[in-house]
């Protein structure tokens, strides 16, 4: 079921083991499609198929160049006795049409109008005839015009023989799921191997042309069996050369055997983007459709599977492709398209069930907050974004989303915020310098910084404090204002701009008086305002959005949304299930090209000075641990704007295990730079682009012994400005 990823599961009979098989899989069901998967007749017309069936593909290929070859060549319908020993094999090869009485449908006279197919009997205990491989059937038919989806993974696909006891529903089961996989395979039986001797020397004949010119391992047929039969397979078939595939639990693990994910076309389509811009909705029309889409059908269903390029947001506010976790189905077919069993979340695509005569659709946003939530709920915990998240969320906001916030890795500009308290005022020369000092603490310069860009700007210019200045105070972080002195009290109070005036009242002892000299003569002052007027640090926001944005920047995929959130309070819903009562300072949904599960990233931030301890790895060490495996590949992110100490070093090493690496350490460098790690003397030729990625380049610089002439990678010296500032133009050439 995880390999296969299907979209509904339904019961075809009424035996309890199905029911309960069944009901595991709530999250794949869908009420437009019965049980049986057919509609009785009604109105005087026949029966319904629920799904897209191949009376739909007769009326839409029939006008085809492809459809009037393969009729013009010829259709063969196998039959046989259904006390053959070898019936269910029939049945799987080369199919067979459900009886009129059965679902109220005449297929098999619409075929014989439609292609004028011809019966060939297998007689009980005779040869197959070699005919059966030479003309196309009724299992061709059902995946006529059927090609793999780009996005299938590569696995093992060697066409040729499956090798194995017709009694045995362990072979008939693997020999099914092979052939579902897409690769192109014919049934070889163990224990009648004659019947076989002629259907088989014209299918190896075939095989073998198509497959020469290929290199060494895929020039050659295959023989599929299970692992058990190896030897007496290879017997069987004689001398070769043959590539043998043997198929034990192993080959279903999603690295070996893959299934193709099958599609009829793509199409591009210009979406309309509506809605609220924090959590808008896109409405396009299908056009083109590769099916019959007439009024008859209108009660087929089949799946649409969407992807969107264009409509990003900044990872923090929504979403139009969530991670592909089935356990949030509902959810999210209640969010985007308002039907509670209507839509699947798959692998970089949103999966909606429509009806073939669908003319158009709507899918609305998720909004990150929300899904987040969700997602801790699957691991047993009740998240509700903390203070320090909403502050963080706010500051992101007032940046202009993630991406926004490029001016916090210059550390002058994180002195400047700390320097000055809520209610000191300073002047912009005060902030200017400050803004391009050295950081005392990690010797970080501005002039590491002249080729970052904050916003637009003339190709070519570098930054300056000034220009750093005028953005923060745009982005509304600092208020404009003067410093008045009241001659009366002779008191000075600070007096927003918006609120100056040449004739002024004392907000201390409420004397009037006439200030037109002191505006004249004087300057503007500034202090911090909105969010970071709340308190001295902003609650730490500072850094929780530095590691966002930068995660942001270099772990995006292209049909893939990642979503980020800063700051949430856990607590589980089961007070007796023994996980902590805890915070995480950010979360990430991102890809991880690695695996077909998403990845989650949690986290600490600390600010210079801060100190990572032994409680928080425990903390997160628990919620990492709570998330289902099967669905989730968990990170552990550890982020400081100064270098760790050797204690914190080991209590990170301690999260990961002999075989998983999954604790990322972020430092100032890694931080205040444009990709994580170009200005490490030690990482220069480490490129990451997925937490995988930051996971493994943890454990080489931080982990594994060190050179001998080189410095612990938790104490690396900074790069001369000059030199890290070439780094910067190097990029923005590339």
């Amino acid at each position: 079921m995880e390999l296969f990823r299907p979209d509904i599961v339904t019961s075809v009979g009424d035996h309890a083991d199905l029911a309960l098989f069944k009901g595991q899989y709530a999250s794949l069901r869908n009420g437009r499609v019965p049980a049986n998967l057919f509609y009785p007749p009604h109105g005087g017309r026949e029966g319904t198929a629920t799904v897209l069936d191949v009376r739909n593909l007769m009326v839409h290929r029939r006008d085809h160049p492809e459809w009037k070859a393969m009729v013009e060549h010829g259709v063969r319908v196998a039959t046989w006795d259904n006390a053959d020993p070898l019936a269910d094999v029939f049945l799987m090869q080369f199919g067979q049409y459900p009886t009129q009485e059965a679902v109220a449908i005449d297929y098999r006279s619409s075929l014989d109008q439609a292609v004028q197919a011809v019966n060939l009997p297998i007689a009980n205990g005779d040869p197959i005839p070699a005919e059966t491989m030479q003309y196309p059937g009724i299992s061709q038919l059902s995946r006529f015009y059927l090609t793999p989806h780009y996005s299938t993974r590569t696995g093992w696909d060697y066409p040729g023989f499956y090798l194995g006891s017709a009694a045995n529903v362990d072979d008939l089961i693997t020999f099914w799921n092979l052939r579902a996989c897409g690769i192109q395979m014919v049934w070889h039986d163990l224990q009648h191997p004659a019947r076989f001797n002629l259907a088989k020397a014209d299918y190896e004949a075939k095989l073998r042309t198509s497959l020469a010119g290929r290199d060494d391992f895929r020039n050659r047929p295959a023989i599929w069996c299970l692992d058990a039969n190896r030897e007496i397979a290879t017997a069987t078939l004689g001398d070769g050369p043959w590539t043998v595939c043997g198929v034990s639990q192993s080959t279903w693990n999603g690295h070996n055997a893959s299934p193709a994910k099958m599609h009829f076309a793509t199409e591009s389509v210009l979406a309309v983007l509506g809605g609220p811009g924090q959590l808008p909705n896109l409405s396009f029309a299908l056009k083109d459709k590769p099916f019959a889409s007439d009024s008859w059908f209108y009660q087929q269903h089949l799946m649409a599977s969407v992807s969107v390029m264009g409509v990003r947001g900044d990872g923090s506010n929504y979403t139009f492709i969530p991670p592909c976790v089935p356990e949030l189905n509902e959810f999210a077919g209640r969010t985007m398209i308002m039907h509670h069993d209507g839509l699947r979340l798959e692998p970089e695509h949103v999966g909606i069930v429509i009806n073939s005569a669908d003319v158009d659709l709507r899918l609305n946003a998720m909004p990150v907050p929300a899904l987040i939530e969700r997602t801790f709920a699957l691991a047993g915990f009740e998240a509700k974004l903390s203070g320090s998240g909403l502050i963080t969320r706010q500051l992101v906001t007032s940046m202009g989303g993630l991406d926004g916030v490029r001016a916090f890795k210059i550390s002058g500009v994180r002195r400047l915020i700390k320097s000055f308290g809520p209610t000191h005022s300073f002047s912009k020369k005060d902030a200017t310098n400050k803004i391009g000092s050295t950081d005392p603490e990690t010797g970080s310069t501005f002039a590491d910084h002249l080729q970052l860009y904050i916003e637009q700007r003339a190709v070519g210019t570098d930054l300056t404090p000034p220009m750093v200045f005028t953005q923060l105070v745009e982005k509304g972080l600092f208020r404009i204002g003067s410093d008045l002195r009241c001659p009366t009290c002779q008191l000075s109070s600070w007096t927003p701009l918006d609120s100056l005036k040449q004739k002024a009242a004392c907000p201390l002892c409420g004397t009037d008086f006439d200030a037109t000299r002191q505006l004249v003569e004087g300057q503007f002052a500034y202090r911090r305002t909105g969010v970071l007027g709340v308190e001295r640090n902003a609650a730490g926001a500072i850094p929780v959005a530095m590691v966002l944005q930068q995660l942001y920047v270099n772990l995006t995929a292209i049909f893939q949304t990642e979503c980020y959130g800063a700051s949430y309070d856990l607590k589980p819903i089961d007070p007796a299930s023994g996980l902590p009562v805890c915070e995480t300072d950010l979360v990430a949904l991102v890809h991880e090209p690695h695996s077909s599960r998403p990845a989650v990233i949690i986290g600490e931030c600390k600010d210079v000075g801060g100190v990572i301890g032994a409680a928080d790895i425990q903390h997160l060490r628990q919620v990492a641990d709570a998330f289902p495996n099967e669905r989730f590949v968990v990170y552990i992110l550890l982020a400081k704007l100064s270098a760790f100490t050797p204690e914190e070093i080991e209590l990170a090493k301690s999260l990961n295990t002999q075989f998983v690496r999954r604790v990322i350490l972020l430092t100032h460098q890694e931080l205040e730079a444009y990709h994580f790690y170009e200005r490490r003397k030690d990482g220069k030729d480490i490129y990451a682009s997925s937490a995988y990625d930051l996971a493994e380049a943890t454990h080489r610089l931080y982990f594994l012994p060190q050179p001998a002439n080189g410095a612990l990678a938790a104490a690396d010296s900074q790069e001369g400005g000059a030199a890290s500032a070439n780094a910067d133009e190097q990029r923005l050439n590339l």
